[in-house]
């Protein structure tokens, strides 16, 4: 694993300089940060976030584009859970539950350090907070409120300036045990969350990174994860580093010029077509 992600981000360091940004879709992209500086991104997630940080920031270095991408980890974590650990920093201000990760320009600035939300929100003048539903819950239209508000209330306060966008998390592939508790498939699970995304961004105005849709597009689904693994697996991860750069910065990925070493030119091809149908169909 080591030797085919350096050699991703080998190809993506070598070509960004010659990459810059091609031209948008209508509606989609937040583009760079403000005077050129890098697009400051915080991630307050759980497991379908973090990893994130492993493909995003070569593909957007490949592209022409700054990106300073940081991750707020608790495995598993729920609205309510955030909304809770918020709560809980409120009067305890050593309470920091979070794995915090950074990656500035293609680089681990921090390295690993635990943290909290309201004081994550505070370090940086970030240009970009993303939120989204543990993946259990996330086909549960009930479990989004009040708590999706309350977190919403927060970043709002802490972060005014900085614009709040949904990561739309995906389904789980057909060997996970967890389908047939629910009492329903795979497309099912992507039918009911794909909703439960919609109506809560549209309730707030929000943008979608839609990932669990582009992985919808995917021909061979499955071939994104790993059996018994509901996580995305390289191919998935590049999937949704593809659906962050096209969302955020407006590129058209299709231009892409890097990929896992180990993934041939028609599958890459096929990823790449997947990740701005999906951006171009959730551009307002």
């Amino acid at each position: 694993m080591k030797t085919m992600k350096n050699a991703f981000c080998s190809a993506a360091a070598l070509l960004a300089a010659a990459c810059g940004p091609l031209e948008s879709p209508a509606g989609t992209g937040v583009r760079q940060g403000p005077d050129g500086e890098p697009l400051k991104v915080l991630m307050i997630g759980n497991s379908f976030s973090i990893c994130a940080l492993d493909k995003t920031p070569g593909i957007v270095a490949a592209m022409g584009g700054k990106l300073d991408l940081a991750s707020l980890y608790i495995g598993g974590c729920s609205l309510e859970r955030h909304c809770r650990n918020i709560e809980a920093a409120s009067t305890n201000a050593t309470f920091k539950p979070y794995r915090f990760n950074r990656n500035t320009l293609g680089k681990s600035s921090t390295g690993k350090r635990s943290a909290n939300i309201p004081d994550a929100l505070a370090m940086e003048k970030w240009d970009v907070v993303t939120i989204q539903q543990a993946s259990h819950f996330s086909w549960r239209p009930d479990t989004f409120e009040p708590w999706g508000g309350r977190l919403v209330e927060t970043i709002r306060k802490l972060a005014p300036q900085a614009k709040i966008v949904v990561q739309e998390t995906w389904s789980y592939p057909p060997w996970d045990k967890r389908l047939a508790k629910f009492g329903f498939d795979q497309a099912e699970m992507y039918a009911r969350l794909h909703r439960a995304y919609a109506d809560f961004a549209a309730k707030y105005g929000f943008d979608i990174l839609p990932v669990g849709t582009a992985a919808e597009y995917v021909p061979d689904r499955n071939r994104l994860f790993t059996a018994p693994d509901f996580h995305f697996n390289e191919e998935g991860r590049y999937l949704q580093g593809l659906v962050f750069a096209a969302k955020l910065f407006g590129f058209d990925v299709r231009g892409c010029p890097c990929k896992p070493a180990k993934m041939d030119e028609a599958r890459a091809a096929a990823i790449k077509a997947a990740a701005m149908d999906a951006v171009g169909r959730a551009a307002p």
